[in-house]
């Protein structure tokens, strides 16, 4: 692959991602609004750049990993006004598919090639580049960028038109933040009832309520790591966010979700009692103080 990369938003997710690109040996240049993470991208050969539309200049592929609309639509907004923009735009980030959409027909517009390609796994994933990555686009564009997708994910799907990609991450996301409170409820009270965490846990894993959740509620319960986070990978508030993503396209495709509307409530409970900042599993710790 011969394309320049540009790379805006180096967070818990944006920056191990770009970091495997670096590694990969491709020309890169970066931005973001802190700078210890450019920082240590420079130090794997990246160069860096001040803002969006900097980056943009620098590149014929942009990749964009925000945590919010808002974020998102305002990079947008700089890389597509500006005079030099990239030939292809690949949004990253968590969004609904009618703001994918959107962000695709004003790239259009501007003679960009949109794609939307939102990535899920965990810290490990993301540091070893064997994410899941949802692809939504031409395929032709698909294929230009899909050396750069090999480095950061180790399943990579083509699902079709722009808001495919968006559609899998959100139903994914659903999925996986309802499973990851019962799976905190349910060592919470064999705990409370006397049982030991990881004699629980080990029962649970050869049983039919077996799952990742359940292996990494019961981690955090013995470690309590998240306390200690400064710098989350993944904040309480984004779990909330994520889950009022998924009711929204639930509510706009007339389906009904009471599960995910129950635990997008509990998840929103933590936020107000001041934990939106905190590492996701901080959860825990609101779950057992709840009567």
């Amino acid at each position: 692959m011969t394309d320049r990369i540009g790379w805006v938003g180096l967070g818990g997710m944006g920056r191990p991602m770009a970091a495997n690109v670096a590694r990969g040996g491709l020309p890169l240049t970066v931005c973001d609004l802190r700078p210890e993470p450019v920082a240590e991208l420079a130090g794997l050969g990246a160069a860096a750049a001040p803002d969006a539309a900097a980056v943009a200049a620098a590149c014929e592929v942009l990749f964009v990993s925000l945590p919010d609309r808002a974020a998102s639509e305002a990079v947008a907004a700089a890389v597509f006004g500006s005079a030099n923009r990239p030939e292809v735009y690949v949004e990253l980030s968590t969004l609904s598919p009618s703001t994918m959409r959107a962000l695709a027909e004003q790239a259009a517009a501007t003679g960009v090639t949109f794609l939307d390609s939102p990535v899920s796994g965990n810290v490990r994933a993301r540091t070893e580049g064997t994410l899941s990555v949802m692809v939504g686009g031409p395929a032709a564009g698909f294929e230009r960028i899909r050396a750069v997708l090999d480095l950061i994910g180790g399943n990579v799907f083509h699902l079709g038109d722009v808001g495919a990609g968006s559609v899998a991450k959100i139903s994914n996301n659903l999925i996986a933040l309802t499973s990851m409170m019962t799976a905190m409820e349910g060592l919470l009270l064999g705990i409370r009832e006397g049982l030991d965490a990881t004699v629980l846990r080990d029962v649970i894993m050869t049983a039919s309520g077996a799952s990742p959740q359940v292996l990494g509620a019961a981690h955090m319960y013995r470690t309590r790591r998240y306390r200690e986070s400064t710098t989350p990978q993944a904040a309480l508030r984004l779990a909330r966010k994520d889950l009022e993503l998924a009711l929204e396209l639930a509510t706009e495709c007339g389906l009904a979700t009471p599960t995910a509307r129950a635990a997008h409530a509990t998840w929103l409970d933590a936020e107000r009692a001041g934990l939106g900042e905190a590492e996701i599993w901080a959860m825990l710790d609101h779950l057992e103080q709840l009567r």
